[in-house]
């Protein structure tokens, strides 16, 4: 506030003029007096301590009280709220027919209070027309800054995958082997959007100072092992095939999954993307499956087994189905169906369906195949093949290509192709002598087209085919077959077929070899 002291000499000719004194945070003090009004005065000013609401300045409308009448103009207050977004004016009555608030006067205030951004004309016009007092009555604003938003991150996977639940299929009933826990990513799949930090912008005060925007905090680095950031800082990438996981506040892939225990009800069937290994056993009815190697420590029990790449099991495997892109490699094998892209060993092998397009090797101290059927790509060798019980055992040599499927699929692929070809002759040989003729309408030559079109693509892929035929009998006849080789007691009961030949054992044979030459299979040593 501030305040007027009268001195002992003033001019009583002349009545004085506006005077005017003002606060200004945060330590500005102003006043304006008249000289012809006023031979000397001492002007005080009480800087306010609240910003939210201040008495900054204060001024009579017209003059001083008059010493003849004792009249008082009103005093305007200017008030600073809303941290200087906001200048209001507080205004007293006159006394005794003094002088009301006029535009002069208050721009007057404003001004000694410094307020100069925004101010609203027509805000001053009303209260001169028609005053409002003892009220805050706000007449110029500011605007106020905007504040920059943080960066955000985006997940795109479940980081808080902590608890697992049985999938529920589309009838409604629940699987409760399929836990859907592992969540496979493949090499430059985005695991995580980024959203940059924005600067905001800043304000302005009624005072005409500018107010500072708080400026958005950028995201928080998420990118750890085997994830990158891109260019433009807007996404996390997978380096690689594996799983992902949230741990220690960053994003992580892992190209080998770890089991500690068996695969039961408590991890429900497993999928990953990378290798897989399993500490304890894999129980009966789960399900494991890896785009490359599966490695486990116990045994495989009624179960299924799938891998990208090479299978180990420590232990056996009974009753269960076992597929590998590359080798397999166990102790046992009891009544089971194995197929590998590779080659097969174990210790022994007992009324089991084994493909393999390699080698089948039986080795060690029971070193044996008992029962079941073995089709293999290239040799089969064991200790002792079949059972003094004659139990019906069938050993096959065949190419590899035909364990893989090419061969047959190829070949069953030619019927199909021709019928096909045949099929669709008559039409075409139709549409072709109208063509010849000149008589094709565009509806017809549009069908003729599209016949003719798919009558040559079909003869190529045909012409394809047993191109490749023909590359695989070459390239057999030029390999030649596998052998049989048992280095024990092989037994009757057993059938090899190698090639287009068939053998059947009649009798124990020893230390025996069996090979294909010139059409047909012939007995040998076994080294």
């Amino acid at each position: 506030m501030s305040f007027f002291r009268r001195k002992n000499s003033v001019s009583d000719e002349k009545k004085p003029p506006i005077v005017a004194s003002a606060d200004i945070p945060p330590a500005v003090d102003s006043a304006s007096v008249n000289s012809e009004s006023v031979e000397s005065a001492d002007i005080a000013s009480v800087n306010s301590e609240s910003v939210e609401s201040a008495d900054i300045a204060s001024v009579n409308s017209a003059s001083v009280e008059s010493a003849d009448s004792g009249s008082v103009d009103s005093v305007i207050r200017v008030r600073i709220i809303e941290n200087g977004l906001q200048a209001c004016l507080y205004i007293e009555p006159p006394i005794k027919n003094g002088a009301g608030p006029t535009v002069d006067s208050m721009m007057a205030a404003l001004s000694n209070a410094g307020v100069t951004y925004n101010i609203d004309m027509e805000k001053l016009k009303e209260l001169e027309a028609k005053p409002v007092f003892y009220k805050d009555v706000v007449v110029a604003t500011g605007i106020p800054p905007v504040n920059g938003e943080d960066g955000k991150a985006e997940f795109l996977f479940d980081v808080k995958k902590d608890s697992f639940k049985p999938k529920e299929n589309e009838d409604g009933t629940v699987d409760f082997r399929d836990l859907d826990q592992i969540q496979n990513v493949t090499k430059g799949q985005v695991l995580c959007r980024i959203t940059h930090p924005t600067e905001g912008k800043p304000g302005m005060s009624v005072l005409g100072m500018e107010l500072k925007q708080k400026k958005g905090k950028p995201a928080p680095a998420l990118s750890g092992k085997n994830t990158m950031l891109s260019e433009d800082g807007t996404a996390i990438i997978s380096k690689i095939d594996g799983q992902v996981d949230f741990v220690g506040g960053k994003i992580n892939v892992s190209n080998i999954y770890i089991v500690r225990g068996n695969v039961d009800v408590s991890t429900g069937n497993i999928k990953v993307a990378g290798s897989l290994i399993v500490r304890g056993m894999v129980t009966q009815g789960f399900t494991i499956e890896a785009a490359e190697d599966i490695e486990v420590s116990g045994t495989i029990e009624s179960a299924t087994v799938i891998a990208g790449g090479n299978i180990w099991i420590k232990s056996g495997i009974t009753g269960s189905e076992i597929s590998a892109g590359g080798n397999i490699k166990c102790k046992f094998i009891e009544n089971c169906k194995v197929f590998a892209k590779g080659e097969v060993s174990a210790e022994y092998i007992l009324n089991s369906e084994i493909k393999c397009a390699k080698d089948l090797k039986i080795t060690g101290r029971r070193a044996r195949i008992i029962g079941g059927s073995c089709l293999v790509g290239s040799n089969i060798e064991a200790a002792t093949i079949g059972s003094p019980s004659n139990v019906k055992t069938k050993l096959v040599i065949t190419n590899e290509q035909a364990i893989l499927g090419h061969y047959q699929e190829l070949s069953e692929l030619v019927p199909v192709l021709e019928k096909q070809i045949e099929s669709l002759k008559p039409l075409y040989n139709l549409l072709k002598q109208m063509e010849l003729a000149n008589r094709l309408t565009p509806e017809k030559r549009e069908i003729y087209d599209n016949v003719s079109k798919q009558h040559n693509t079909t003869i190529n892929k045909l012409e394809e085919v047993k191109r490749k035929l023909d590359e695989i009998i070459n390239y057999q006849s030029a390999k030649g077959y596998g052998k049989v080789i048992c280095t024990g007691t092989i037994y009757p009961g057993t059938e090899i077929v190698i090639g287009n030949d068939k053998y059947n054992v009649n009798e124990p044979l020893q230390f025996s070899s069996f090979y294909f030459y010139k059409g047909e299979i012939c007995l040998g040593p076994a080294r």
